[in-house]
């Protein structure tokens, strides 16, 4: 008996001191954990009881936790680099134009006709950067917890009629008569504000980029409200459609240094602050964007 005790207590004080030498390598295990970043390493033990294996998992939780804030961290790093970047490159590109006009508008040997020429690009580019300045801002805005909206019952179609009925000139001037197709008493809950920034936008983009017909359509489906802003888009590639709604994203940026995209940007976070979805299809060269209501 006093043999067959002293070899269970001989066992228990092996145990232990396996329990505890493992114990002291996770601990610095976790230590070392700690300080690397990136690091994706869990914890084992090879003998535990049922309580330090449950500790073991609420430690490997917390480890995975931590690797995927650094992970979040590097992604808003990167992307906070990339957006001075670009901000640099479209505030600094319409500036040097600005500046290259400015010279010529102080020759003594211009003519009126080219005075007024010249007073016209300077007039654009100025509005240009006062569109990019504002985007700015309210993207901005809209990331942060001030772009709340508030949502009221709005008549989406008597809305949208409106809407385009005001662009009238900005299309004539462009010598484009879109095609209209907006259903009668189509009811939503929106932000009008949001809803005007929207259509701004969406309009904005056809009659800069678009070619060709124009169709704005409103219409119910399966119980929804679809809007859609459709337009011939013959220089795009199917590489370039899934990204026009990122930030900075236009797909002539490096071809011919036009500015942002931020337009579609804010579409998106608009519709997602609406409880919307928001899609972008490209079939036969005509660019659709469509927005979904609940």
């Amino acid at each position: 008996m006093v043999y067959l005790l002293g070899a269970v207590i001989v066992v228990l004080l092996g145990w232990i001191f396996l329990i505890k030498k493992q114990l002291r390598a996770t601990s610095a295990k976790i230590k070392d954990i700690a300080t690397r970043r990136g690091s994706n390493e869990q914890l084992t033990m090879d003998i535990a009881s049922p309580e330090i294996r449950q500790l073991l998992l609420h430690v490997n939780e917390l480890l995975e936790a931590k690797a995927k804030t650094e992970r979040q961290f590097q992604t808003l790093n990167k992307e906070l680099r990339e957006t001075i970047e670009n901000v640099s490159h479209d505030l600094r590109t319409p500036l040097t134009s600005l500046s290259g006009y400015l010279q010529l508008m102080e020759r003594d040997t211009l003519t009126p006709e080219e005075r007024e020429k010249y007073s016209l690009i300077i007039k654009n580019k100025i509005q240009t950067l006062t569109e990019l300045v504002e985007n700015f801002f309210v993207l901005s805005k809209l990331s942060s917890d001030e772009g709340k909206l508030q949502l009221e019952p709005v008549n989406l179609s008597d809305f949208m009629t409106e809407a385009v009925a005001s662009y009238y000139e900005d299309f004539s001037k462009k010598g484009i008569t879109p095609e209209l197709s907006i259903a009668t008493d189509i009811g939503v809950n929106a932000d009008r504000k949001a809803l005007q920034r929207m259509v701004d936008n969406f309009v904005s983009n056809m009659l800069k980029h678009g070619e060709g017909p124009m169709q704005i359509t409103l219409a119910k489906q399966n119980g929804k409200a679809v809007l859609s802003f459709s337009n011939q888009a013959s220089q795009l590639t199917e590489a370039d459609v899934p990204r026009l709604i990122e930030r900075f994203y236009t797909a002539d940026r490096v071809r011919s240094g036009n500015n942002t995209g931020l337009g579609l940007a804010i579409i998106d976070l608009l519709a997602k602050k609406l409880g919307a979805s928001f899609t972008v299809e490209w079939k036969e060269e005509v660019l659709t964007f469509i927005v979904i209501f609940k």
